[in-house]
């Protein structure tokens, strides 16, 4: 009979979460389509923890999810498992056979297993000091943002944001010690929403950077002083804004012309990013609605300087650069992939890789 696995109670579930997190799927049915051939119905019970996974699901699901299972707090027991212990039953069991084990078990389980999906962790906020990561972070809320006293929401395109999301994801996770979730806009099919629920973060960014709660264009907020007086925070910061609310597209007949352009209706915050471009030689044009460039020495400056987090405009930068390509936004997640980009270290920036120099 087969071994099933056994989770520290409650984390089960977390594993779930997480198998949906690193897949970018909203729902428990949506892990499905990933060839498994488990009914729908079982699955909620090994969601709900009702019985113990079989190994076998448990081994697919990290393969699919690219989860190290070794790097879980589980025990492989006999399928015979439930039959021997349950309930409240169960546990005693379990405490009087693994004293010592048990606290361990524990103690690592709470310390290392984030709560996917509820934008939770057992570990203790972080609050970092102001850094790269953090004033990117800070340009990717203002370019597609919002944030209340509990809630930060990024929005993306589910179609070609995907990656980004991660590296997001990341970038949040070392700064403040928690996972975003991932959600996908009830309202629009194409709309994807990472989103962090913590009080504690929103009144940081609030009261440290005077970000203010609600409607960022009636409340025009705008880059914080202490990154706009700082070249290296204040780039960053322009990376984040233009990978949230910038395009880099091809135009003109038969994209004969090449273009970077960041478009926004806060007129504080675009300002700001007149500012930097002429600051720094990057843009060619602006009004009262954006700035950007479709000069391609300009854009290549961009590049060096500024770079990218969002594959969508780094596959479509370098298409057309290292192969004088020039392809459609539908097109862009063909090339997400290739092993060229998936190895990119990120953010990307034009002569920092050796392959692309």
């Amino acid at each position: 009979m087969e071994q099933r696995v056994l989770f520290f109670k409650g984390l089960q579930k977390q594993f779930f979460d997480k198998v949906k997190y690193n897949l970018m799927v909203s729902s428990l049915r949506s892990i499905l389509q990933f060839g498994l051939d488990t009914p729908y119905s079982t699955l909620k019970k090994y969601y709900n923890e009702s019985f113990l996974l079989p190994r076998s699901l448990f081994e697919d699901l990290c393969r699919i999810a690219k989860i190290n299972p070794q790097s879980l707090n589980v025990k492989y027991v006999e399928s015979n498992w439930g039959q021997i212990i349950g309930g409240k039953k169960g546990i005693k069991v379990v405490q009087e056979k693994y004293p010592e084990e048990i606290k361990i078990w524990r103690k690592k389980a709470m310390l290392n297993s984030p709560v996917i999906g509820k934008g939770l962790n057992l570990k203790k906020v972080k609050l970092p000091e102001l850094n790269e990561n953090l004033a990117e972070f800070i340009g990717a809320y203002l370019g597609d943002g919002t944030i209340t006293p509990y809630q930060i929401r990024i929005a993306g395109d589910y179609r070609y944001d995907i990656p980004y999301y991660r590296y997001l994801s990341k970038i949040i996770f070392d700064l403040f010690g928690i996972y975003p979730s991932f959600q996908k806009d009830k309202r629009d099919n194409n709309v994807a929403l990472l989103v962090i629920s913590s009080k504690t973060i929103c009144s940081y960014l609030k009261d440290k950077f005077n970000i203010q709660y609600g409607d960022k264009i009636r409340n025009q907020n705008c880059i914080p002083s202490r990154i706009m007086n700082d070249e290296r925070l204040v780039l960053a910061c322009l990376r984040g804004l233009l990978d949230t609310d910038g395009s880099v597209s091809r135009r003109g007949r038969k994209g004969s012309q090449f273009c970077i352009q960041f478009t926004n209706y806060n007129k504080t915050l675009l300002k700001q990013v007149i500012a930097i471009g002429q600051k720094f030689g990057l843009f060619t044009f602006s009004d009262n609605t954006g700035a950007g460039t479709n000069r391609w020495d300009n854009i290549e400056k961009y590049f060096r300087l500024v770079g990218s987090s969002n594959l969508k405009h780094i596959v479509r930068f370098c298409l057309r650069k290292f192969e004088n390509k020039t392809i459609y936004r539908n097109e862009v997640s063909d090339y997400f992939e290739e092993d060229l980009y998936k190895s990119l270290n990120l953010p990307f920036k034009l002569g920092a890789h050796s392959s692309m120099a």
